[in-house]
């Protein structure tokens, strides 16, 4: 689980030291809380922040993290934009969250600054005819960005209008809801400010994928059931589409029992379903990271190229990600264990389930940004308890 390197020409523009770039790539996900209920984009209860007021918009910065800009969205979350010099990143945090970045040197920033992110934008290798998407979260818009650069419509709901808002000046993110809108959203797709799961089951419309990019600090349980699952597959769905999942977690050891539960519970709703870590699965055993699932009633498989930029891409690169990531599956099918998560019993919802995710990925918020940036935000350097 990496910060995914520049082409090797790029890498002297990176003064960062190798072990910086180690398992921050999870937060390309979301992070919001409404109220303790888990909605779209919803922190669970267990990391809903007390924050200290508006943030301080001229606190200093320490040489090379700078505060771009701070908001707080109608629902109480603090949005802010930073940039870290040494790493050459742009970052998106909402509340005590990455949600996103983007590299500061413009001519990378058509590539994934995490890992994460570049196993998702391989979903363009995926053997289907992908013309129009559901995205569901945006944070800084990096994979939405990246398949438009493609020719592909990506339609995407999210919950914060400030995220919506700091995406379009920071990011490049277009939500065409301004100027000619008409023309906008037929060359890129709309945006939809609102609850997810409202979304799902308000209305209905044919996508050839779904992703569901909603990570909160912990998974939101009522974006991951077989009520949800059931509802994209038959509502949102062409026969032959596809559902994309990041699902944050452990793959391996007593800690994956929750990853391994969202799998089975994907295999309950479609015919096939797989699952690929963001890096190898021999390496960081111990570590959560995303693990991207893809579920659809009809076999696929991914056409990556192997020749051009594909031959040999520099380790940790897009490219090399995209080549690589098919040997990196996880969560294989398991015979006697029939557990899944139902809005009726969903163990994501239990206080304390993802403890440990929780504290996993906050740790490694704060090698990005140091602390006196995340105190000027109001974001204490604990975690709440319970």
């Amino acid at each position: 689980m990496r910060r995914r390197e520049k082409k090797d020409h790029a890498k002297a523009a990176l003064s960062a030291d190798r072990s910086s770039s180690i398992a921050v790539n999870s937060f390309v996900t979301r992070c919001v809380a409404t109220g303790g209920l888990v909605v779209f984009a919803v922190a669970s209860a267990g990391l809903s922040l007390a924050l200290l007021g508006r943030p301080d918009l001229d606190a200093p910065s320490d040489g090379h993290v700078r505060l771009l800009e701070a908001k707080t969205d109608l629902n109480g979350h603090v949005v802010a934009t930073l940039q870290n010099q040494e790493l050459g990143l742009k970052i998106l945090t909402l509340d005590r969250c990455i949600i996103g970045a983007q590299y500061l040197q413009e001519e990378f920033q058509d590539q994934a600054a995490f890992t994460g992110f570049a196993l998702q934008e391989a979903v363009v290798f995926v053997n289907r005819s992908l013309r129009r998407v559901l995205q569901l979260g945006l944070g800084a818009a990096s994979v939405p960005n990246f398949l438009r650069s493609r020719r592909i419509q990506v339609d995407v709901v999210e919950v914060s209008e400030t995220v919506i808002d700091m995406a379009e000046k920071h990011f490049g993110f277009s939500s065409c809801r301004r100027g000619n809108t008409k023309a906008c959203q037929q060359r890129f797709g709309r945006t939809v400010q609102g609850d997810g799961r409202e979304f799902l089951f308000g209305r209905d419309r044919r996508y050839d994928l779904v992703i569901s990019d909603v990570f909160v600090g912990s998974n939101p349980g009522h974006l991951h059931s077989l009520e949800v699952f059931q509802r994209i597959q038959q509502q949102w769905l062409w026969p032959s589409g596809v559902l994309m999942v990041n699902f944050v977690g452990f793959h391996s050891g007593h800690r994956s029992h929750i990853s391994r539960k969202l799998a089975r519970t994907l295999r309950h709703v479609f015919a096939t379903t797989r699952c690929f870590r963001d890096e190898d699965p021999a390496e960081h055993l111990d570590a959560a990271a995303n693990l991207v699932c893809l579920a659809s009633d009809q076999a696929f498989h991914f056409n990556v190229p192997t020749t051009g930029d594909f031959s040999n891409p520099a380790p940790f690169s897009s490219v090399w990600v995209m080549k690589h990531f098919q040997q990196w599956q996880v969560l294989p099918a398991e015979d006697g264990n029939e557990s899944i998560f139902q809005d009726s019993q969903n163990e994501l919802l239990e206080m304390d389930s993802q403890a440990e995710i929780q504290a996993h990925f906050w740790s490694h918020a704060q090698t990005l940004i140091p602390s006196h940036v995340w105190t000027a935000l109001g974001i204490s350097d604990t975690l709440p308890v319970g």
